[in-house]
């Protein structure tokens, strides 16, 4: 079996995620008051949502273990959803910057700060190995810095 077929295997489901993420936390975020508690936790869940998909292809892409991106994905995503409503509400709170810039430093500092450091915690205590830590946690970065700032637009766009 080649590689081939796999990573298609998990563009399709990145792709699917993000489509379906992207009209349910539309129909939410529409939904409820922006900035109440109530709008941080369901974007924290629809994130979540989102998250678990996007994590468990790529874990399974780098392991081809099944208990193993389970563990990973179960593990992380427990974790940060606590971790993703102190961050909203934290940048919530900070009046600087605005606009684009304010979208890009959310990103960056929840993706590659929390994230990578956090993620590649987790990611290490399962399989023990840094290789796997880099190519896991690399590649879902690089997947969810460009998902976040999307999604993060569109919650914004429903104020």
């Amino acid at each position: 079996m080649t590689d081939t077929p796999t990573w298609l295997l998990v563009m399709a489901a990145v792709a699917a995620v993000i489509a379906t993420t992207w009209y349910l936390g539309r129909a939410v975020a529409d939904a409820l008051k922006a900035g109440s508690h109530r709008s941080s936790v369901s974007k924290s869940v629809v994130w979540r949502i989102m998250g678990v998909f996007v994590l468990g292809a790529v874990t399974y892409f780098f392991t081809r273990h099944w208990v193993i991106t389970t563990a990973i994905t179960l593990v992380h995503h427990a974790t940060f959803v606590v971790v993703f409503y102190l961050h909203e509400r934290a940048w919530m709170r900070a009046g600087r910057p605005t606009g684009k810039a304010r979208n890009v430093a959310k990103a960056l500092t929840y993706e590659i700060i929390l994230g990578m450091g956090i993620g590649g915690l987790i990611v290490l205590a399962f399989t023990g190995q840094w290789s796997k830590v880099t190519a896991i946690t690399g590649t879902y970065t690089a997947i969810k810095l460009v998902m976040y700032y999307l999604y993060d637009r569109m919650w914004k766009e429903t104020r």
